[in-house]
């Protein structure tokens, strides 16, 4: 009895599946709108299993992926954090209800991975600092519903091709990682023999060089703590104002990375004489700005404002026949200064050196007999330096 039940059910499988077969002679195809791969079904006999009855239709459009994180990498296609979060999710496009599920990959030189499923948000931490490039994360999404399913019926031959249930192009960053601030240095070219930490500049800029431990780095410089536009390299502050001047810079590393604030670098700017009575404009290159003062009767005066004065220079060229003068600050001593002397366009005579303590008053220049003199600026600062280095 076992035997002919069994020789009936082949026979009757056997006769539906031979009027199924030129159902399948024209080729399926994916068809239009189709939303999942389940081939249709029919009962055969109560009792038994429902059988294919044909090819089912192909969903050729697998869902696509979007992916944000949590540090974007800069133009140089660096960050400069060691935890990478990343935020993916499935996109649909047509009425396909899934389910979907997710697959991540990492490459690079630490905790690299082949395609394994995932869960959003997905993050790495304690990744080492690496190249530009050296990391690759990509995320795709998978129509699990789908993939392991074959449109094709078992009963006949294949009419259906089975597209990819995942996204084919998975989103995609890639990024190098830097984490470690640069060194900055700031190298002053200018010297000065009596105040070497804060050198006199009577040249139109002020030479500094600014170099930073990485390669490619930018810079960030302040003046008196104003900002002030500078470059890598020898780097000069062009016309300063008179005054003392202290420059600070920074470094900025590729990946964004800054620096410590460097040490002070101080200079001072001498104050140019502007013409009054009794003073004629001499002009000449050599100068300090390109012009200077000249007199030639004696008693001819320059008062200056008021001000505190511990070191004080006088800027004026040399020359053999040109005369002298006397400068003193407020009431105190008269200093004679003497012009004659080689030929030269500028000179700095130090009348008051930074030894001699503080004075307060105007400072008064006056000419001494009847030979010309020229003057050109002057140095008038506390006595107060910063350390030498």
């Amino acid at each position: 009895m076992a035997r002919h039940r069994t020789a009936v059910r082949i026979g009757t499988l056997a006769l539906l599946a031979g009027a199924l077969v030129p159902l399948g002679a024209a080729p399926a195809g994916a068809s239009p709108g189709c939303l999942d791969e389940e081939q249709p079904t029919a009962p055969v006999l109560p009792g038994l299993p429902p059988i294919v009855t044909a090819d089912g239709c192909d969903d050729d459009t697998p869902p696509d992926t979007t992916l944000s994180a949590s540090s974007t990498p800069n133009a140089a296609g660096l960050v400069n954090v060691s935890t990478m979060t990343f935020s993916v999710a499935p996109v649909v496009s047509d009425a396909d209800a899934g389910p979907f599920a997710l697959e991540c990959k990492l490459t690079g030189p630490a905790q690299a991975h082949d395609w394994r499923a995932c869960t959003s948000p997905v993050t790495y931490t304690g990744l080492p600092d690496a190249a530009a490039g050296s990391y690759v994360f990509q995320a795709r999404s998978v129509d699990t519903g789908d993939a392991a399913l074959n449109p094709d019926s078992p009963l006949i031959p294949g009419t259906v091709a089975d597209t990819p249930d995942l996204d084919q192009t998975p989103a995609t960053l890639t990024w190098g990682q830097d984490t470690k601030a640069p060194f900055v240095f700031v190298t002053q070219s200018a010297y000065d023999e009596d105040t070497p930490t804060q050198p006199v500049i009577t040249t139109p800029s002020a030479p500094l060089r600014l170099n930073s431990s990485e390669a490619g780095s930018s810079f960030e410089c302040t003046d008196n703590g104003v900002a002030v536009p500078c470059t890598p390299g020898r780097w000069e502050l062009d016309q300063p104002g008179a005054g003392r001047h202290v420059v600070t810079a920074r470094t900025i590393d590729r990946a964004g990375n800054a620096s410590a604030w460097s040490e002070p670098v101080e200079f001072f700017v001498p104050t140019n004489l502007a013409r009054t009575r009794g003073w004629k404009k001499a002009l000449n290159k050599g100068y300090f700005r390109g012009d200077a003062l000249s007199a030639h009767r004696r008693g001819t005066r320059l008062v200056l404002p008021r001000t505190q004065v511990g070191e004080l220079r006088l800027v004026a060229p040399s020359g053999p026949r040109l005369g002298k003068v006397r400068i003193r600050v407020g009431r105190r001593a008269w200093h004679v200064v003497d012009l004659a002397g080689p030929k030269s366009a500028l000179r700095q005579y130090v009348v008051i050196d930074r030894y001699s303590g503080i004075r307060t008053g105007r400072i008064v220049i006056e000419t001494l007999g009847n030979k010309t003199v020229i003057i050109d600026a002057v140095v008038a600062r506390p006595n107060t330096f910063p350390a030498a280095q």
